[in-house]
């Protein structure tokens, strides 16, 4: 049986971005920036069948709410079946631009990290720039986008809204990625 990842892969792959969950490796860069202990919302773009996800879980305080914007219906369903029982997450099937809305719809507090693995260079021009313009105004000044790539070719478009803070290659991820730590600039 092929496993929905796959399925999902092949159906869409400008939207899911590639063939296998992300490594070991690659969730332990993109959690390092995360300070679970203060923490108290954590979104995420895209969490596909929930590798990134299942971490946040397990590190977070149970009082820290999570919101999971995945636009795979597929996907949705099947994080909603595995987080069922989980206290403040919330699954929405929707767009990463709308998130604000999200967030005002369960009432969640501020946003200190986002999470996103969305591929960029597949997605049109201005749903990038929607996105990462949105993305800048719903994170806390303090807050971090840590963003994984498999190119650098939007960097320049990042760096629009953004301010870098730390880059990585991951090598033992396939493809090898890029984990982008960045924080908002002012608007």
């Amino acid at each position: 049986m092929v496993s929905p990842f796959v399925e999902e892969f092949f159906r869409n792959p400008a939207i899911v971005g590639s063939l296998v969950p992300s490594s070991r490796e690659l969730t332990d860069q993109v959690m390092a920036p995360i300070d679970f202990a203060t923490a108290r919302c954590i979104v995420e773009y895209g969490p596909g069948t929930g590798v990134f996800t299942d971490v946040i879980i397990k590190r977070r305080r149970a009082e820290t709410v999570v919101v999971l914007v995945e636009s795979n219906e597929r996907f949705c369903e099947l994080l909603r079946e595995r987080y069922s029982g989980q206290p403040h997450v919330h699954v929405v099937h929707g767009s990463a631009d709308k998130t604000g809305q999200y967030l005002q719809e369960v009432g969640a507090p501020p946003v200190d990290y986002v999470v996103c693995g969305l591929p960029f260079t597949s997605l049109p021009l201005r749903l990038d720039w929607r996105i990462l313009e949105h993305t800048r105004d719903l994170l806390l000044p303090a807050g971090k986008l840590t963003l994984f790539q498999y190119s650098l070719r939007n960097t320049k478009l990042f760096e629009r809204f953004f301010r870098l803070l730390d880059h990585t290659h991951v090598l033992l991820n396939v493809p090898p990625a890029h984990v982008l730590v960045y924080a908002p600039k002012a608007a």
